[in-house]
């Protein structure tokens, strides 16, 4: 059956949001409108690629019908493809030693091709912090977000449209510790929520001079903690942006080089996917086999080349010398 396709706007669009301690759904419509009450269940450890599709495909069977997907995932995300996953490379989650197995399940693995798989729907996976920021931001200039959880994320926008993902959160920021060891969950709970908020605070001021953004929006789980008493071109978000950026990342996604989905996702179906067919294999057609060249000896003719006997080189020499022994 060939596929029908709709207006953006009719278009009933699966959320998902993964996180370090949560994976969370819902299903929105055209406007953003959630369908259903969020679900949520905890992240299990250890997490495999294929054990985090089998919990999505529990979490999701109970919500209503949708025609695409958009997934925030905490890492860094290129065309679908998973190219980090800090909190799952660990059996014991966040914050332990990878085994190297689990290294080497999340490398380059296609998160969308694997929903997109037992769904049928087209897929868009994005980081957690690009979802959330398609949902807050204005469209307006260089937009900041930053999110606040288990660890921390950051996405950039500019006049709406997403730009290539920097995953700072491991980069150096204070004292040789990363952005995730100074502000993420572990870190509060260890320095206390007051000494935590100040630093926020001045990481917030690293960002501004780095990108000089003309607002920052912070979100995540962390970010009802910063109180408000707010920095100057700084707002909190509420945590559900995480779900309803889900429509939005389709839009500031779009049209862009090098934009998160590739060209699988850029056609969306409304009916179901036309069942698999399993590919038959043709036979190798078998061309007749091209005659190898005969190579003949060259063809002399008395008319042409007189026939010599075997003596014959050595007499023209010994002619040809003659002269010059008279000389």
């Amino acid at each position: 059956m060939a596929a029908i396709t709709r207006a953006e706007d009719s278009l009933d669009t699966l959320a998902i949001d993964i996180g370090g301690t949560g994976l969370k759904a819902s299903v929105l419509d055209g406007t953003g409108q959630m369908e259903h009450p969020r679900v949520r269940v905890d992240t299990p450890y250890p997490l495999s690629p294929q054990k985090l599709v089998l919990e999505l495909q529990t979490l999701i069977a109970g919500l209503p019908s949708f025609d695409r997907i958009s997934v925030g995932f905490p890492g860094m995300v290129r065309n679908g493809r998973i190219l980090s996953a800090p909190h799952f490379v660990s059996p014991d989650g966040p914050g332990g030693t990878p085994a190297p197995k689990l290294v080497r399940a999340w490398q380059s693995f296609d998160l969308a091709a694997a929903l997109e798989d037992v769904t049928g729907k087209p897929t868009k996976v994005a980081n957690d912090a690009d979802l959330q920021g398609a949902a807050v931001i204005e469209g307006n200039g260089f937009e900041l977000v930053v999110t606040l959880g288990t660890g921390v994320g950051t996405a950039f926008f500019s006049q709406g449209q997403l730009l290539p993902h920097l995953e700072l959160a491991h980069h150096p920021l204070r004292r040789g510790k990363s952005y995730n060891e100074v502000l993420g969950e572990a870190a509060r709970k260890k320095t206390g929520t007051s000494k935590w908020r100040s630093r926020v605070f001045e990481t917030v001021e690293v960002l501004r001079a780095l990108c000089f953004f003309d607002h920052c929006y912070i979100g995540g789980g962390n970010s009802a903690r910063l109180g408000s008493d707010l920095p100057a071109g700084v707002s909190v978000v509420d945590n559900a942006a995480g779900i309803l950026g889900g429509i939005k990342l389709w839009e500031v996604t779009r049209g862009q080089a090098g934009e998160m989905a590739n060209a699988r996702h850029r056609a969306v179906a409304t009916t179901p996917p036309t069942p698999r067919r399993t590919p038959v294999r043709r036979p190798a057609t078998t061309s007749t086999p091209r005659p190898t060249p005969v190579r003949r000896a060259a063809t002399t003719t008395s008319a042409t080349t007189p026939a010599v006997s075997d003596a014959t080189p050595a007499a023209v020499t010994r002619r040809r010398r003659a002269p010059a022994t008279g000389s």
